[in-house]
């Protein structure tokens, strides 16, 4: 009986961490998802883009003997342009005026978002024809750098 009351006493407490940490944190939470950032579905997908990006850069480094340390203070920079840059779409998207959000103003989110997308996935292409000239067809680059560059894809007939 004393063990089984041990063991409920050590389940109990397991949770008093968690809710000593969780109580502080939910105001914070709150204030950041409402004004600063609350896509995290699309951070995930940048995160991992930006990741396949940064390994397939240190390959191409690796494999070409000219890896420094200037690509980390590269990476750390683009982290806080990209964090300013969706915390600017985030507070164009959800600000209100009278309680109301600014409608015209939402695309600006699915803008930046779409453009930081294509921008990893263009240096992603690049890359990988760095490493493996000609494994990536042209076509697929320049339709990457168009949009990139124009907002949409051309399409060749």
């Amino acid at each position: 009986m004393r063990n089984l009351l041990l063991k409920m006493r050590k389940y109990a407490m397991s949770f008093v961490i968690p809710l000593l940490l969780a109580i502080p944190l939910s105001p914070v939470v709150g204030f950041v998802e409402k004004y600063i950032f609350a896509d995290w579905e699309f951070l995930k997908f940048l995160v991992i883009f930006m990741t396949i990006d940064t390994i397939t850069s240190w390959w191409y480094h690796i494999k070409n003997k000219s890896f420094s340390s200037k690509g980390f203070a590269r990476l750390f920079t683009k982290i806080i342009i990209y964090s300013i840059l969706l915390i600017i779409a985030h507070g164009f998207a959800t600000h209100t005026v009278n309680g109301e959000t600014i409608e015209p103003l939402k695309w600006f989110r699915t803008f930046i978002c779409t453009a930081l997308m294509v921008r990893e996935g263009i240096c992603i292409v690049e890359n990988l024809n760095k490493i493996m000239p000609g494994i990536i067809p042209e076509r697929i680059t320049k339709n990457l750098k168009d949009f990139d560059e124009h907002g949409k894809f051309n399409r060749e007939k």
